[in-house]
């Protein structure tokens, strides 16, 4: 027989975890969107777009958090890493862009070395890209800038020993320094 007066309440804990865990993954969504607006926007040079769109990431972020607080399991879930992931690129890309140092995201916890090591090797594709941008222009100065940026955090990463998906990541990383660097070569000899 069984013990309902035991299995009733885990079944009342599977189906609110369960409702909870679909609101996150609405909000991981949400931010994700926003991350990637935010990022189109900055290659635009649209800053005031860009900032925006970093707002509602961090409306969302504290919605998702809130969450997390009533079942701590959801913080791993798949789909809210990868919103932290990109909002924290977006993060990152909106310092360089702005002149900035590569640093804390406020809303990134200092030791969550998962979401900055993919952000960090993910930025490096945002700044090839802005490089490419910059050297059809001809501006020497920004893509020295922007390729020593690329190289640093190479650099960075190729500290840590970094296995699975960040190693993959941190190889992307090194395929956009190779590029860059030959955006840069290329752009010195034209002169």
């Amino acid at each position: 027989m069984l013990n309902r007066a035991f299995f009733e309440p885990l079944k009342q804990i599977h189906t609110s975890r369960a409702r909870e865990r679909r609101s996150l993954q609405e909000c991981a969504g949400q931010i994700l969107s926003a991350a990637k607006r935010s990022i189109f926007a900055t290659q635009r040079s649209d800053a005031k777009m860009a900032a925006n769109e970093l707002k509602t990431c961090v409306e969302y972020l504290k919605k998702g958090k809130s969450l997390i607080k009533k079942f701590q399991s959801l913080e791993n879930e798949g789909m809210w890493r990868s919103a932290l992931e990109e909002y924290a690129e977006a993060s990152l890309y909106a310092m360089v862009m702005g002149g900035k140092d590569i640093g804390a995201v406020r809303e990134i916890a200092p030791d969550d070395a998962g979401t900055y090591v993919g952000a960090l090797s993910d930025l490096t594709g945002e700044l090839t890209r802005s490089c490419v941008l910059v050297a059809t222009e001809r501006n020497l100065k920004e893509v020295k800038r922007l390729s020593g940026l690329v190289r640093e955090v190479v650099a960075f990463l190729l500290e840590m020993d970094l296995t699975g998906s960040d190693r993959q990541k941190f190889d992307q990383a090194k395929q956009n320094l190779r590029k860059i660097e030959e955006i840069a070569f290329d752009l010195s000899l034209v002169g």
